[in-house]
């Protein structure tokens, strides 16, 4: 995905309340790529001469493609239950998916657009689910859950898993649409209250740092012709107006077809597109993303080897090498190495990501991700013992957080990276010493031979140095 950006929105749609100091609805000065994740809802609503969403996305400056039923890699487009966007954006297919649907500049279904293509990869991607994803079974309340399918709790753990892709890319800007309503009752307080989370719970459950995720309720504007999820000009707000009791659909196409009619279709897209102005003139006066690379300490990098094995205690250290060792030598003593950077962010940063970078140097006897299991890093703000200097303490002193990152694989041009878990954030200083623990989960291969990764230390040049990557947003 390293193509230059004109502005990149997923429209997986959900409102931003932060956002209500930042509310202008006009349309992006110069075009923006756009494109829709849809299946029939989705082309109806886009059609000239149904829900006019296609013109009225041209008339706001958008150059508009979609997918439809057999797009993309291994036909994905025919797979947009709230489920599959696993596979969508948390998968070992993400890269090729991502690859392939910024790429997309046709159009699968019948409706008006720009006519010049401005270039550059889609900086919006509006991702809907149909229906059917209103028969949420379960519970209102249920929390997220990593089982079930068409759940309340399954749902709601799909979106946050979504999270750890957009955080990696606050760059992009993610909306997502919510699905329509059924005239079915069964479910229908699942859906209303799932739909209620995703609008007002999600991002804030999740102390999400960034202003590039927004929602859109397509659900709730199609229950009630005076239920509305739309900016009000007059009052300068973003109104998400709830009509009690009204969960179903009230613009069916049918008493035999939940599909959204004309009208509602329309009563979407025109409260869909001033919020989309928003989400993006939002976004887009907010997105203060920086990046910050800091380089570890000769001073106070440095290898640990076990006193003995299985002892779990620091025998040895050498903070002088050009190399540190992870793995364990010839008396199956394992070596543990330490990793300190310093940082200077500003006072209010938030911190969004954090990727640690080590280049190995060499390999000696047995690769240890083959028999020594993943490649662990813990973390401590400041230091793991009682001194930031290398001491044979560190070698079990506490983590404020065990496993922070892990790694099973071999190296990628020499190079391993690991990203630290969300989980382990706070505790990067943002003023001062971080220190980053890397041991094997399993300390030897019981072989008495050395087995061990020398990698290279804060002595080596900056090219090789381990390096702590750090995206962070100014308020």
């Amino acid at each position: 995905m390293g193509h230059a950006l004109i502005a990149s929105l997923f429209l997986l749609l959900s409102c931003f309340p932060a956002w209500a100091d930042l509310l202008n609805s006009t349309p992006p000065a110069y075009p923006v790529k756009l494109i829709f994740i849809h299946h029939s809802t989705g082309e109806n609503l886009l059609r000239n001469d149904y829900g006019r969403l296609g013109i009225a996305l041209k008339t706001n400056n958008y150059f508009v493609s979609d997918t439809n039923y057999g797009w993309g890699p291994d036909s994905i487009g025919d797979r947009t239950d709230i489920p599959d966007w696993i596979e969508w954006f948390r998968s070992t297919s993400t890269t090729t998916v991502v690859d392939a649907l910024l790429a997309e500049y046709g159009k699968h279904a019948s409706y008006s657009r720009l006519a010049a293509d401005p270039g550059g990869q889609n900086s919006i991607i509006l991702v809907k689910s149909c229906f059917p994803n209103s028969n949420l079974e379960g519970n209102p309340n249920d929390p997220p859950s990593s089982e079930g399918w068409l759940t309340v709790g399954h749902a709601k753990w799909v979106y946050n898993q979504l999270l750890t892709f957009s955080r990696a890319h606050p760059d992009k800007l993610f909306v997502v649409i919510t699905a329509p309503p059924v005239q079915d009752p069964t479910y229908a307080l699942n859906a209303r209250a799932f739909n209620n989370w995703l609008v007002n719970h999600w991002l804030v459950d999740n102390q999400y740092p960034f202003k590039n995720v927004a929602v859109f309720d397509f659900y709730n504007v199609l229950t009630d012709p005076q239920a509305h999820h739309r900016y009000n000009p007059a009052t300068a707000t973003i109104e998400h107006k709830v009509v009690s009791g009204h969960n179903t659909s009230a613009f069916a196409s049918s008493p035999d077809d939940d599909h959204p009619n004309v009208a509602g279709s329309q009563k979407a897209t025109s409260e869909l597109v001033p919020l989309l102005n928003i989400f993006y003139n939002s976004w887009k006066t907010a997105s203060r993303v920086r990046t910050t690379t800091a380089y570890s300490s000769p001073v106070l990098d440095g290898w640990i080897l076990e006193s003995s094995e299985n002892s779990s205690i620091g025998g040895a250290v050498n903070n002088s090498a050009d190399t540190l060792r992870v793995g364990d030598d010839m008396a199956n003593r394992q070596y543990r190495s330490i990793l300190s950077f310093s940082l200077n962010l500003p006072t209010n940063a938030v911190m969004a990501t954090a990727k640690l970078k080590i280049k190995t140097h060499s390999l000696v006897g047995t690769d240890p991700f083959a028999t020594h299991g993943k490649l662990l890093v813990d973390i401590h703000k400041f230091r793991f013992g009682s001194s930031p200097a290398l001491l044979n303490e560190d070698f079990l002193a506490a983590a404020n957080q065990a496993a922070a990152a892990s790694l099973a694989g071999s190296p990628v041009n020499g190079w391993l990276t690991a990203g630290i878990a969300s989980s382990g954030l706070p505790y990067i200083n943002s003023k001062g010493i971080t220190q980053f623990r890397l041991r094997f989960s399993k300390g030897d291969n019981d072989d008495f031979n050395e087995d061990f990764y020398g990698i290279y230390s804060g002595h080596t040049a900056s090219t090789n140095q381990p390096k702590l990557i750090i995206q962070y947003y100014v308020p």
